[in-house]
């Protein structure tokens, strides 16, 4: 494909172009230049199938173990902020049928090998859907793919119809449904001060949500209350939602878990549903974030596929009463874990600043370490003054979509090549494709 590229460059200019363009009449902001691969990544469908199927049956094991302990053990095994165990409905959440429904862990691809670096077990879907969603768009037409005859929709698997289908299965039935696409208010609000192509994908998916004849409303926790039937309602708003979907970007609902509890302002949400309507995920879901990790990676679940190809989860634990001169700069990343982001990568880190970070991580719950992982690489054609083709050497993360245990899709994250970039904190000439199942 590549040496196609080469010869093609003309063609491939103007339609990328046109596509550009297209998409910003219809309001949304695409990524341009080197944050824009002219071609696709490609990788063997049974490696990403087993690598699904690896973590599903972890999740599984999980799920099981979380459900036998005490709130006692829970807290011991998860250290989760002060209060929130008792806050959260944890067994609503862990029995509801949709716990396992859709997630979008992170990870790195290798020849041999494929090691997860975070669950996302919830969080930034919604977004990660309506994007790629768009780079499906370009790939359906682009001029390349059409001289190879690659056969686009059955090698590019696109997650965002999964995804509506974990909503439509869950709503309430009706002759009108209308769901409430719940997130934090101050997630909102730092939602709206990202990149606008960020919130034209929420934008979007409520547009494709439309096209499925679903109704759908972007609400805060200040606007959803429960109507005098018990049911959920949306301040100012008549319709009565027949689903509250979570579309969380991060843990803002644990910051102040008494508000969740019993007795609390929004005890409403600490469960699985309101009234009649599910809540999906639960708010319990918040908690399976980096800090679960250490206890993930002790779970039975496959290790090697028939040809070799091995599944590791990056070795992470808790950091707090460890000396810190384990925590070698060149070997680890400290991570914020349960409540926000604060991510450190000791490659890329000054010697004072990872000195300051694994002080805070080795006085205090709240954070993991985990063993550093160089990102792979892979050469990628861009435009990058929208104009000349090059062929950037890069470093890429494999951002994987599962719906009930099965592979649906997968995203690549992708940057300039250096030593401790870490694509959730948006690295400069950070760059999103997706991934051909082949």
């Amino acid at each position: 494909m590549d040496a196609a590229l080469r010869r093609h460059v003309s063609e491939v200019r103007d339609y990328t172009h046109r596509f550009h363009e297209r998409w910003k009449r219809w309001g949304v902001e695409t990524l341009r230049d080197s944050g824009w691969a002219l071609r696709p990544l490609f990788a063997p469908a049974a490696r990403l199938e087993f690598v699904a199927a690896a973590v599903h049956a972890r999740l599984v094991a999980l799920r099981a173990r979380l459900r036998a302990m005490s709130p006692g053990a829970l807290a011991r095994a998860l250290p989760l902020p002060h209060g929130t165990v008792r806050a959260l409905d944890v067994h609503a959440g862990l029995d509801s049928h949709d716990w396992l429904a859709h997630l979008r862990p992170d990870g790195f691809l290798f020849e041999d090998r494929f090691v997860l670096s975070e669950l996302n077990f919830g969080n930034g879907i919604a977004v990660s859907c309506g994007y790629t969603e768009l780079v499906a768009d370009y790939w359906r037409a682009h001029p390349v793919l059409a001289r190879l005859g690659l056969d686009v929709a059955r090698l590019h698997r696109r997650p965002l119809p999964r995804y509506l289908g974990v909503m439509r299965r869950a709503m309430r039935p009706s002759a009108r449904p209308f769901v409430a696409l719940l997130t934090h208010h101050r997630e909102w609000d730092v939602i709206l001060g990202y990149p606008k192509r960020v919130a034209d994908q929420f934008e979007y998916v409520q547009r494709e949500l439309y096209r499925l004849g679903v109704e759908s409303r972007i609400v805060t926790e200040q606007e959803l209350v429960v109507g005098r039937d018990g049911n959920p309602r949306i301040v100012g708003d008549r319709r009565r939602p027949d689903l509250v979907m979570l579309v969380t970007v991060g843990s803002a609902f644990l910051d102040e878990p008494a508000l969740l509890a019993p007795g609390g302002r929004l005890q409403h949400l600490r469960g699985a549903r309101i009234g009649d309507v599910a809540i999906v995920k639960a708010l319990a879901a918040l908690a399976m974030d980096k800090g679960v990790l250490p206890l993930f990676q002790t779970l039975p679940g496959p290790v090697r596929d028939a040809g070799g190809f091995r599944f590791e989860i990056a070795p992470t634990e808790f950091p707090r009463g460890r000396a810190p001169s384990r925590y070698g700069r060149d070997r680890w990343v400290i991570k914020r874990a349960f409540d926000g982001k604060d991510t450190h990568v000791g490659a890329s880190c000054t010697a004072d600043r990872w000195r300051r970070a694994v002080a805070v991580a080795t006085a205090r719950d709240g954070y993991v370490a985990q063993r550093y992982v160089s990102l792979p690489k892979a050469r990628l054609p861009f435009f990058v003054d929208g104009k000349h083709l090059e062929f950037v050497e890069s470093r890429v993360e494999l951002s994987s979509f599962f719906f009930d245990g099965a592979f649906g899709g997968a995203a690549a994250r992708h940057a300039p090549d250096a030593e401790g970039l870490v694509m959730s904190d948006i690295p400069e000439r950070y760059g999103f494709s997706t991934i051909f199942a082949v």
